[in-house]
């Protein structure tokens, strides 16, 4: 029995150096791999994946327009070229336009929405959705975005007379729970305060997975068939079993009761009762808007907070270019003002330079690639990951990248560079279809508490920033706490 056992560990073991031989047969410089764990053991347990894509990122960026890795035993490429990554997001996107995730509709429905569809199902979704982001959508949800930051506001006020330390990451949660709540799903809810909502305590099995749950995210996408299988999804069963009753017992009750708003989810409604999506699409899609609309805005905000907490001169600058723009409209906060504040949006660009939310973004070929002016190739069915953090933390491309500049963004400046080391939301067809809403509920958040507040850092600040190992997206260990003072006259 014993001899059984050891000879199929030193087969396994064998197969994992076949494994680890991929990359240096096809000539790519790679970071080589360790048996069961690949080459980046502690990501997810004792580090962030950031960091780690990063440390690799430096070591080969100046040899070569991209390098392999391993995912326990599965390759990866990571692109280091922004020539690279323009082919594969625009002038290559016929090789390069599925992001590779494949889930069975019966192991996880709510998987079934644009981020994860391929090929022609995922052009025909996109089609059907993008008259749902339109300028005059945006305007619609306008006031509902600006009502839940009033909100948000004078929530705040008893810590600002206090002059308390406030952890603002779980305050900006709270404040986009409210909002995608919301138009997403027609539901009125407060999470400021009452954070056992069940909203939020979604959100956070969600975006702060256990050990356990970031290890089946690695055996999805190293093993993708054998998970498909297996019938093994990527969303919790306790998310499925959520909102799918969430999405049905809205859907039924506007449909009986012949109710219709200005939401995402009467947009999806619409598209619904012309049978152009099924019930499952419909609830997919308002799952996957919450999962957009809420890190995207939340984490925005509270990074954009963290630097203009300690760049106060930046701060102040904004908030002159607030109170100008909107004494310009009669002293209201408009979606027309908001679309004119220019240093706001540098702001905003910068913050997401520094902290992209989406810190890597994946692609998989359908066809051997050889990169240009090399003889190397990307064989067909490559997993890449772009390295949109390490992107836009190189020097190559950002002068003092560590420094908080949002002159960066200036339409001379950013001519300048290369158009592709700056991919927050994508580029090419399968960028970000919601960058519209999360921008603009980003920018009415901060618009509205910098009109009240001024953010300060306090003794609980971290500094410099460090990422939970575990968390989804960039989150900072133990919060973001901050301080605000209540400005004269507000």
């Amino acid at each position: 029995m014993l001899i059984s056992v050891l000879l199929i560990l030193f087969c396994i073991y064998l197969w994992f150096l076949n494994k680890f031989s991929y990359w240096k047969k096809l000539g790519f410089p790679y970071s080589p791999g360790k048996f069961l764990l690949g080459s980046g053991p502690g990501i997810g347990i004792t580090e962030h994946p950031s960091y780690f894509v990063k440390r690799e990122y430096e070591k080969f960026k100046n040899s070569a327009p991209a390098f392999g890795a391993y995912l326990m035993a599965y390759p990866i490429l990571v692109p280091t070229d922004p020539d690279l990554i323009r082919d594969i997001f625009v002038r290559k996107y016929d090789i390069f336009q599925n992001r590779g995730f494949t889930v069975s509709e019966r192991a996880d429905p709510l998987s079934q929405h644009l981020l994860f569809k391929n090929d022609d199902e995922w052009k025909n979704l996109r089609t059907k959705l993008s008259p749902t982001f339109t300028s005059s959508r945006m305007k619609m949800m306008f006031t509902n975005v600006a009502a839940k930051a009033d909100r948000m506001v004078e929530y705040l006020m008893p810590y600002a007379e206090k002059n308390e330390s406030i952890e603002m990451k779980e305050i900006y949660s709270s404040f986009s729970t409210e909002i995608i709540a919301d138009v997403a799903f027609g539901i009125q809810i407060k999470c400021l305060g009452n954070p056992e909502n069940e909203f939020r305590k979604m959100a956070n099995i969600v975006f702060q997975p256990s050990i356990l749950e970031n290890l089946k995210l690695f055996f999805l996408i190293a093993f993708s068939r054998t998970a498909t299988f297996l019938n093994i999804g990527y969303t919790n069963p306790e998310i499925i079993s959520f909102f799918m009753k969430i999405v049905k017992e809205t859907l039924d009750y506007r449909l009986k009761n012949n109710l219709e708003r200005n939401d995402f989810f009467q947009l999806l409604m619409n598209i619904y009762k012309t049978d152009e999506i099924s019930f499952i699409e419909f609830a997919a899609n308002s799952y996957v808007f919450f999962l957009a609309g809420f890190e995207t805005s939340s984490s925005a905000m509270m990074f954009s907070s963290y630097e203009l907490a300690l760049n106060q001169d930046i701060q102040g600058r904004l908030r002159t270019e607030i109170n100008e723009v909107i004494a310009k409209h009669n002293g209201k906060v408009t979606y027309e003002a908001i679309m004119e504040m220019k240093y706001l949006d540098m702001v905003f660009n910068e913050s997401m330079r520094k902290f992209p939310i989406v810190d890597l973004q994946h692609r998989k070929n359908l066809k051997d690639y050889r990169i240009p002016n090399t003889n190397l190739v990307i064989k067909a069915g490559t997993t890449i990951m772009i390295p949109v953090y390490c992107l836009h933390n190189d020097e190559r491309f950002w002068e003092n990248p560590d420094k908080f500049d949002p002159e960066r963004f200036t339409s001379e400046n950013i001519k300048k560079r290369h158009a592709f080391c700056y991919i927050p939301f994508s580029e090419g067809p399968r960028q970000c279809i919601g960058m519209r809403f999360g921008q603009m509920q980003t920018k009415v958040g901060l618009v509205k508490l910098l009109l009240k507040y001024k953010i300060l850092p306090c003794e609980k600040t971290i500094y410099p920033m460090k990422f939970v190992p575990n968390a989804t997206f960039q989150c900072p260990v133990g919060g973001m706490w901050l301080k605000l003072e209540k400005l004269e006259n507000s």
